[in-house]
């Protein structure tokens, strides 16, 4: 699911990092306003809405994805040009 904000399409279902370096994920529910409601995954599990994580953290970026031994495969079984 994504959602946006400002503008900007956020990934709802990958762990998104803000700029003080706080990880957030989507808790699957919404606030009473529609807002996707985010929980903190380091600290103390703080769960704000979407807009709320914006403004008192930053913005929001998804957190790298580590690259699967089939792209490995993929990326060296390509011939060379």
């Amino acid at each position: 699911m994504t959602s946006v904000l400002d503008g900007h399409v956020i990934d709802l279902d990958r762990v998104q990092v803000a700029v003080d370096g706080s990880r957030w994920l989507w808790t699957c529910d919404v606030s009473e306003s529609g807002q996707p409601l985010m929980q903190r995954l380091d600290a103390d599990g703080t769960a704000l809405t979407l807009p709320e994580v914006y403004v008192q953290h930053g913005p929001l970026t998804p957190a790298p994805t580590p690259t699967t031994a089939a792209l490995y495969r993929q990326v060296l079984l390509q011939e060379a040009p």
